[in-house]
């Protein structure tokens, strides 16, 4: 309707943000790990942000094409048909809610995103010469996104938890079933990149005692520390370590808007810290 556009932040541009004109008369909402085309290389988003009615704003992302930095077209030409994989995700998201609790700010690990895109390009035999996330939707857009033409969410379904090899990969909940509706077909591609990743064979559905323990994990999150990180947008963003895992959740008018979860073995390193001794040295 061309009432959103996404563009550079300026004629240089830089790698960590983006800037978004609303012009509609009602907020707009970015997803966290949706991936976002054209300018002078694809990015992701940080984080789950929603973009106040006819406001222009900076939003902190990720590159995902490590191999580019040439301008294509002056504003974002789209989304990628396939979300950052999962286990991508984590690392990028994990390291953000890290920097909102530390430093008060939006910054991921690039290195690890980098990192972690080459790996799912790898696995799946990606043609990418710039070494761009879009190129695995471009090779295998039909092969990942079958399964969610094939499987609908259910009357009600606001989240999914997604299982691969019966351990909990990541969790996606949103404040109402449209929403979910919405972003379904990107997400489900994006789990389904992950589990192409991991070789598993068999398609079983996920054993008792596995949906039992990966709601178990979920209901953790009630249980773990929340902080509120720096304003961006409308609403609040809350960074939450629980054990096992850690979240990030984006609250608006007493709702949770997207919260978005990862365990712990996913989860970035902890920063080194050399031995006192050593540092005296």
């Amino acid at each position: 309707m061309g009432l959103v556009s996404i563009e550079e932040v300026s004629e240089a541009g830089a790698v960590g943000a983006l800037r978004v004109a609303n012009r509609a008369d009602r907020p707009v909402l970015l997803v966290e790990g949706e991936v976002v085309l054209g300018m002078k290389q694809t990015r992701v988003l940080n984080l789950t942000i929603l973009i106040p009615a006819r406001s222009v704003l900076e939003v902190p992302v990720s590159c995902v094409e490590s191999g580019r930095w040439r301008a294509v077209s002056e504003e974002a030409t789209g989304k990628a048909a396939v979300n950052l994989a999962p286990s991508v995700r984590a690392a990028k998201t994990v390291t953000v809610a890290r920097s909102m609790r530390t430093a008060r700010g939006f910054a991921s690990d690039q290195h690890a995103v980098w990192a972690g895109v080459d790996r799912v390009l790898d696995r799946h035999g990606a043609h990418a010469p710039s070494r761009s996330y879009a190129d695995l939707a471009a090779r295998n857009s039909f092969h990942l996104t079958t399964l969610a033409s094939t499987v609908e969410p259910a009357p009600g379904q606001v989240g999914v938890i997604a299982c691969i090899g019966g351990r909990v990969e990541c969790v996606d909940v949103f404040e109402a079933p449209e929403v979910l509706a919405a972003l379904w077909s990107g997400l489900v591609a994006s789990y389904q990149a992950e589990a192409f990743m991991a070789e598993i064979t068999t398609s079983k559905p996920l054993a008792a005692r596995a949906d039992t323990a990966a709601r178990r994990w979920f209901r953790c999150i009630a249980a773990g520390n929340a902080s509120v990180g720096p304003e961006i947008g409308l609403g609040a963003h809350l960074s939450v370590v629980a054990p096992g895992l850690e979240a990030v959740a984006l609250l608006h008018a007493g709702r949770v808007v997207h919260l978005s979860a990862f365990p712990a073995h996913q989860a970035a390193s902890p920063t080194p810290f050399a031995p006192p001794a050593r540092r005296r040295s």
